[in-house]
């Protein structure tokens, strides 16, 4: 990995806030049966079923509209596609922004895992860059990417810092003004040490464990890589999937802790979480 460390990097130090509103505790079922607005557009970047958007533009506001992308969780495996992650993407788009949903593959598929599920969000977002619509700002474009999508999203911020010769390295590279982790997975060699059926998904991801492959998870996991860009991490106290001690791998980043949250009441839109959420995108994406 490159050692220069980007100045604007300092822009954020390691902070700690505290959330005083209620917390659900959601499951995830209770997210699957959250009503929404379906999307406005389909949008396919590439050749396989799972290399596809969903957009949704706001309902309301000045064009063009500034951009969210969103990376769906669900321990990088095919049980778990972009779909549960559309309620979210609804709230956030009925709240003044255009927001893509972006889909790839994942374990169980093929071509998911090592490096296909890398390449697919680089794909994605080059696949972004290049679209022409005039309802969208994309120089005003942030990435949120929730669990496992907050593990990808974060390692889309570190890509400018891989080596030339690295597998996962692209020459096109857009890149958000930011990235903000939801419960986002940050050291993949401290998380594939777990018990729980997400933590051990982490070998199949990379191909293997640290010991045997430490050159991919120097490459993949986020708290190894840097980020090029300022960075939040959001995740609750009360977190069983992905402990809230990920959020110190990164010590660059904002973070902010939301006591007596769990896993999904970070996209869950009708819990305490969703109003933080909004107030970052709006303070990152301010002028």
């Amino acid at each position: 990995m490159r050692s220069a460390v980007l100045p604007f990097l300092l822009l954020f130090t390691p902070t700690l806030d505290l959330s005083t509103g209620p917390a659900l505790q959601t499951t995830f079922k209770e997210i699957t049966e959250l009503d929404y607005r379906a999307a406005d557009q389909h949008l396919v970047y590439g050749t396989e079923p799972e290399q596809y958007l969903e957009l949704w533009f706001p309902a309301a506001g000045s064009a063009p509209a500034p951009l969210v992308v969103l990376v769906h969780g669900g321990c990088w495996l095919a049980e778990y596609d972009v779909s549960h992650i559309f309620p979210l993407a609804a709230a956030i788009a009925a709240s003044g922004f255009a927001v893509i949903a972006l889909e790839y593959r994942r374990l169980g598929q093929k071509g998911g895992g090592w490096p296909g599920t890398f390449d697919d969000i680089s794909l994605g977002l080059e696949f972004i860059a290049s679209m022409e619509d005039p309802r969208l700002d994309l120089s005003r474009a942030i990435l949120v990417g929730h669990s496992a999508g907050g593990h990808l999203a974060l390692w889309a911020a570190g890509r400018p810092l891989l080596e030339k010769t690295a597998p996962l390295y692209r020459e096109k590279l857009y890149m958000p003004q930011a990235v903000i982790g939801l419960a986002a997975i940050t050291d993949l060699a401290a998380y594939s040490e777990g018990q729980n059926s997400c933590q051990q998904a982490t070998s199949q991801l990379v191909g293997g464990s640290p010991a045997e492959k430490p050159e991919r998870y120097a490459q993949a996991s986020p708290s190894q890589l840097g980020s090029a860009v300022p960075i939040v991490l959001l995740h609750g106290d009360q977190d069983p999937i992905v402990p809230i001690g990920q959020a110190d791998a990164l010590p660059q980043a904002k973070r902010v802790r939301l006591e007596g949250a769990g896993h999904f009441d970070l996209i869950h839109p009708r819990t305490a979480a969703f109003p933080r959420l909004l107030a970052l995108i709006e303070e990152l994406l301010t002028p």
